[in-house]
């Protein structure tokens, strides 16, 4: 299977399959006769996430694999074609995937095989053919540590790009405090080829709440949680070679999961040894912090120009900088988003509307330009407010009408 840029074709494809996933993914079920065991598509302005509810985490991922069968095979698909492109086989990216299983927590392993177990066959249409994709724990372990592994072993070994990766990230998080009101908005920036995989998550388990943008199976990226602890994702390219540790995705739900507050976040990130270079700032209700990570090594920065921070895939780190496969790769956006920080700051401060202003700035959410595959743009954003109200979209907010998460339930 190769990749070959019949970009038109392609494109028309996406746009067909982003449909039929919701088509064919709406209908509420239920796995047993608890009345706890139930998920369904919900839409707020027309805008989905998938809410899941389950008293065990085996049934959580039969649920979400059951309604995000058709965005996890088209990750496995850009997996193997990812893999493809640099000489290597899907056999190999298991492997590397196994050094890291021991990372995953019981429940994770848990809903990991649920979710394998709730998908059958998956016919995906894709350059003229039909692929029938069948999606076991191994795929959704790949999945779960893709980013680990390609950003955090293949790149650097590779020394950088052979060619323009298939799956890429390049978003955009801002954070500001106003007088102990703090507020944070992300966009989340993949390739075109990509952009399938994309989804909204409200899961409910055991008290535990947790609205997040996945893509394919995993766990979780960025997102909030019933608390109010929102963390931004910002992927950064760096040529120094990531340990085997805790996979961003395990980072991710472990802190959504269980912090209660900023400080309780900032430790579960810092409690490991970092697989690849990676960038954050969590947010509560009164808080912010920025926290820049390096592969076996970290940073704990308060990045602030007055009362906001910013990340735009760079490091502010002068060390770190120089780890960068391309130091100066974002900085035009970085600096347009400075620009309109400044611009719509209050003493320093942003409010969410500034936040909503700044986003409608088409650098910092970009739309996709050309029908390559290769192309970047936003293609999900969430915004949380002072009162930790979310605001969020699948697609550029600059197109779509900003769905609303008022309250957790």
């Amino acid at each position: 299977m190769r990749l070959r840029k019949n970009s038109i074709f392609l494109l028309f494809i996406m746009v067909f399959s982003v449909g039929f996933c919701f088509l064919n993914s709406t209908v509420a079920c239920e796995t047993d006769s608890y009345k706890t065991n139930y998920t369904e598509w919900r839409f707020s302005n027309g805008q989905p996430y998938l809410y899941v509810e389950a008293n065990n985490y085996y049934t959580l991922g039969y649920l979400e694999g059951q309604n995000l069968a058709f965005q996890t095979a088209w990750m496995k698909l850009i997996i193997t074609l990812q893999a493809e492109q640099i000489g290597l086989n899907y056999d190999v990216a298991i492997n590397y995937a196994l050094a890291y299983l021991d990372y995953f927590s019981e429940e994770n392993i848990m809903e990991m095989q649920g979710l394998a177990d709730g998908i059958d066959v998956v016919q995906i249409p894709f350059m003229g053919q039909i692929y029938e994709i069948t999606i076991d724990f191994y795929d959704v372990l790949v999945q779960n540590c893709f980013w680990d592994v390609y950003y955090g072993k293949i790149i650097p070994l590779l020394s950088g790009y052979p060619q323009p990766p298939l799956i890429v990230a390049g978003c955009t998080a801002i954070g500001s405090n106003m007088g102990r009101k703090a507020i944070l908005g992300q966009t989340i920036d993949i390739s075109l080829l990509m952009q399938p995989t994309a989804s909204w998550v409200y899961t409910k388990i055991q008290g535990k709440k947790i609205f997040s943008f996945r893509t394919g199976s995993m766990l979780a990226m960025g997102g909030v949680n019933k608390y109010g602890v929102a963390i931004s994702t910002n992927l950064l390219e760096v040529l120094n070679l990531g340990c085997i540790g805790k996979p961003i995705s395990v980072i991710y739900r472990n802190a959504l999961e269980n912090a209660k507050n900023v400080r309780q976040a900032k430790e579960i990130i810092l409690n490991n040894d970092f697989t690849l270079g990676w960038n954050y700032i969590i947010r509560d209700k009164k808080n912010i912090v920025a926290i820049e990570t390096i592969p076996n090594s970290y940073t704990l920065e308060r990045v602030r120009r007055g009362h906001y921070c910013f990340d735009a895939n760079i490091y502010e780190n002068p060390y770190f900088k120089t780890f960068m496969i391309y130091p100066s790769k974002y900085i035009e956006r970085y600096d347009r988003v400075s620009e309109l920080c400044q611009s719509y700051n209050q003493d320093g401060r942003l409010d969410i509307n500034d936040l909503f202003e700044i986003y409608s700035d088409t650098l910092v959410s970009r739309r996709y330009t050309s029908p390559d595959p290769l192309s970047v743009g936003t293609a999900g954003s969430f915004f949380v407010d002072a009162k930790s109200n979310v605001y969020y979209c699948l697609g550029n907010p600059l197109d779509s009408e900003l769905g609303l998460i008022s309250s957790f339930y």
